[in-house]
């Protein structure tokens, strides 16, 4: 797999009364010129009560029927030991210079996620003119339930 493509993530971090808010925004240039893409990255929560780790990956490939689409997806995955059950939500938006979306949004939700627990987002027949348009991707991921320890 490549890894190239994302020139700089920004990060920005939100508590909420039940949860965390974390948004990544990548930039991005010629998405639609690399055959394959994977970007991990490691994020944990500045919980004080229950402190979770998450590894997102970012994913895109051409489709080998047709060489003028893609399928991408975004994957958050659980990876503290903690048995505290958590809910975890992900969306991911594409923008163009003038802060337009030429792609649709991906979007996922699971709760009462445990160590290696994963949720994806996936987004199929992207076209190789929209995304060659996408010069920044937006990864926000809200994380709830870890301020106490009652269930769901």
């Amino acid at each position: 797999m490549t890894e190239v493509n994302f020139i700089a993530v920004k990060t920005i971090e939100e508590n909420m009364i039940n949860g965390h808010i974390v948004s990544f925004k990548f930039d991005a240039q010629r998405l639609d010129i690399t055959q394959s893409k994977f970007f991990p990255l490691r994020y944990r929560t500045l919980c004080p009560t229950i402190k979770t780790l998450w590894e997102l990956e970012l994913k895109y490939e051409r489709v080998p029927q047709d060489n003028d689409s893609y399928t991408f997806s975004v994957t958050l995955k659980r990876k503290d030991s903690s048995s505290h059950l958590v809910k975890a939500s992900l969306s991911a938006t594409f923008h163009d210079v003038h802060g337009n979306s030429p792609v649709c949004p991906i979007a996922s939700n699971r709760g009462k996620m445990v160590l290696d627990d994963e949720l994806k987002g996936t987004l199929d027949n992207i076209r190789s003119e929209n995304l060659s348009e996408v010069v920044a991707v937006r990864v926000t991921i809200v994380i709830q339930k870890c301020h106490s320890w009652t269930g769901f």
